[in-house]
């Protein structure tokens, strides 16, 4: 009895210590609950004025095209594949058909966008794909703000086009700024463009090193997480049964 005791307890201990594992593992899969507004900016790379002019933009779409564009940001998903990911978050919120969600995973650089049944037949393939390569761009350096500017404006535009009306984006995103405010002037200074330039340079090809350290560290983490629950599960395996059969052999 003493005997089946201790096997119960080591069972559940190991359990407990398997899922204590996974649960640290998969952490970044759960789902976030729906935002009182349009943004969860998760991961903290979004301005203040960025999530603003996304509730004042979605204001606008809400009249031109009866949709909505909202927007996720997490750090990982844990391996998770991010347009599923995106796709269950679309469901999850209780979006409606016409609106769209984008999905942004920074540790990862994935991304993904999820539409409402009448947005989807709002854009064509090349559409979407066009509206995602602009995004890429400013997405993959690290332009978080200007990447979402540009896809929940190019986005929204559409939409409400599908609907027969016109979407404006006057006085959002800096646009309004970017149109009146002149181009500095350069300075004719080559000494000191020369040792700025070097600067920058050296800075930015730090950022990328640290960078890639950064996402190495945290996948070889993940795997070896993984190991753990594997070698568990085998000791456990081992002592409950491989053993309890060496003893009643002999």
């Amino acid at each position: 009895m003493n005997s089946l005791f201790t096997k119960m307890g080591a069972l559940i201990l190991a359990l407990a210590l398997c899922f204590g594992i996974v649960s640290l593992a998969n952490a970044e899969t759960e789902y976030p609950p729906r935002p009182d507004g349009a943004a969860a900016d998760l991961a903290g790379v979004l301005g203040e004025k960025t999530l603003e002019d996304l509730e004042t933009l979605n204001d606008r779409l809400l009249d031109a095209a009866e949709g909505r564009v909202f927007v996720l940001t997490r750090h990982f998903l844990g391996g998770a594949d991010a347009q599923q990911y995106a796709d269950q978050v679309f469901k999850i919120w209780n979006l409606e058909k016409d609106d769209a969600l984008l999905l942004m995973v920074i540790g990862e650089e994935e991304f993904a966008l999820s539409l409402g049944a009448n947005s989807k037949n709002a854009l064509s393939t090349e559409s979407r794909n066009t509206l995602l390569g602009a995004f890429r761009n400013a997405y993959k350096a690290r332009k978080y703000d200007e990447a979402l500017a540009s896809l929940a404006v190019s986005l929204g535009q559409a939409l409400a086009k599908a609907k027969g009306n016109t979407l404006s984006d006057t006085g959002l995103f800096g646009t309004a700024a970017i149109q009146s405010t002149p181009q500095p002037k350069t300075v004719d200074d080559s000494w000191y463009g020369m040792f700025a330039r070097d600067d920058y340079d050296a800075r930015e090809s730090s950022d990328e090193v640290f960078w890639e350290d950064w996402q190495n560290t945290w996948r070889s983490e993940e795997t070896r997480t993984n190991w753990r629950s594997v070698i568990i599960w085998g000791l456990v395996i081992y002592f409950l049964f491989f053993r309890r059969r060496r003893r009643s052999r002999r």
